[in-house]
């Protein structure tokens, strides 16, 4: 078994970045990171190696986010309703398309794939928890169907239905978009 340091090394960042996206809020995820690693060190002695050591965080990772959403007892798209133009524009990420990747693209284009990207990310925050987190397990953390049914718990013809599901509704709902 590697260190706790070590560990913390490897995989804090991909902890943090799923902690982001499933609440949206960097100083939340944080919160939930430190959550997630003490939970971590204080049951290295029962880590059975059953698994990767990276699934087994992934796998608490979950569930604190899980049990962090439930605790809130609303999702995070109706916050996002509260706020002002002028806090979501100031909360938006802003990345430069095509900046150092040889294609430089149009105005036009960059306005457009920003709104896209929008419309997308609060499509897949609006599905319920349990679309939501098969789906970003998959495309963004790049887990296989064997190791997201591991991570949640569920079986493996569950999470196929679950990413399935997601993809229908986010099709329906972004179906003008989708190119």
């Amino acid at each position: 078994m590697p260190t706790f340091d070590d560990i913390y090394r490897e995989h804090g960042g991909r902890i943090l970045n799923l902690l982001n996206r499933f609440t949206s809020r960097e100083q939340v995820a944080r919160d939930l990171l430190q959550d997630v690693f003490v939970k971590v060190y204080e049951h290295m002695n029962t880590f059975e190696n059953r698994s990767q050591v990276y699934t087994w965080i992934y796998r608490i990772a979950v569930n604190h986010a899980l049990n962090h959403l439930k605790r809130e007892k609303r999702n995070l798209w109706f916050n996002v309703m509260d706020e002002s133009v002028g806090e979501l524009l100031r909360r938006e990420r802003i990345e430069t398309p095509g900046f150092g990747a040889g294609e430089v693209l149009r105005p036009d284009e960059v306005l457009e794939d920003r709104e896209r990207e929008r419309f997308t990310q609060r499509a897949v925050d609006a599905l319920q928890a349990k679309y939501r987190i098969p789906f970003v397990l998959l495309k963004d953390e790049h887990l296989s169907y064997g190791e997201i049914a591991k991570v949640l718990d569920i079986s493996l013809s569950a999470v196929e239905s679950r990413i399935h599901r997601a993809r229908k509704m986010l099709v329906k709902r972004l179906g003008p978009l989708i190119r």
